[in-house]
């Protein structure tokens, strides 16, 4: 089950129908073939603004839940926020904006957002390399922890975050991936651009290292999620 939530009711909609009407034009530059092996029968669908009280979790459990979930309206959840999926790849997205106290973004999480992210406090992506975080216009939370340097991020403008890291040496993809495009860009005499996936900068982040509480770290500049989550969880503080 891809939510426990009982507040949240799928409906199915044939994939033609769905995938006419809902489309990640403007929020990825990757479709659903890049996420998908095949179509899926249908995407299940909630219509209409969503607000729950948290904790909320979602991810995929099986194959049932392998399609793209949509709720058409905002989502609010009074609480935290939790996307972690591992063996089956759902998909999750939300046409309006995202409203939330704390949330934790991982593995092979595929997060399409089609405003905006609001995170009250703390958010933490740690995101395996195929897994997407999408959001066509603004990220604005109090903290944002990357955690990892994977996956694909695509922030249609510059966050609106304290940017926290945790060891440096964890965002080599990050650079290299930089690096790459810069290089084909002049190659091909086009304009320099920074890509989207730049969205997290590691230069401008600080280390966990004296803000995150001390109960949420495994040595000098690294994490426990399974602790952030409890924590999140129980509502105990996550800040030094």
């Amino acid at each position: 089950m891809f939510t426990e939530n009982k507040e949240l009711e799928w409906s199915e909609v044939p994939f033609e129908d769905a995938s006419a009407k809902y489309t990640l034009n403007g929020i990825s530059e990757d479709g659903l073939g890049e996420v998908f092996f095949e179509d899926p029968a249908h995407y299940l669908v909630h219509e209409g603004d969503v607000v729950i009280d948290g904790p909320v979790s979602f991810g995929a459990a099986d194959d049932g839940d392998v399609t793209l979930h949509v709720i058409d309206g905002n989502l609010t959840v009074n609480g935290p926020l939790f996307f972690i999926q591992g063996d089956f790849n759902g998909a999750l997205l939300v046409t309006g904006s995202i409203f939330c106290q704390n949330a934790i973004v991982g593995v092979d999480a595929m997060l399409y957002v089609g405003k905006s992210m609001h995170v009250e406090g703390l958010l933490v992506t740690t995101l395996s390399k195929p897994s997407h975080f999408a959001i066509r216009e603004a990220l604005i939370a109090g903290s944002w922890l990357e955690a990892t340097g994977n996956g694909l991020f695509e922030i249609g403008q510059k966050p609106q975050a304290r940017l926290l890291r945790v060891g440096k040496g964890s965002y080599r993809a990050f650079s290299r991936y930089g690096e790459e495009e810069e290089k084909r860009a002049r190659d091909e005499g086009k304009e320099v651009k920074k890509p989207s996936y730049f969205g997290f900068s590691p230069k401008e982040a600080s280390s966990v290292q004296g803000i995150l509480h001390p109960s949420l770290l495994e040595g000098e500049e690294d994490i426990s999620a399974g602790e952030i989550r409890e924590a999140m969880e129980e509502g105990r503080p996550l800040f030094a």
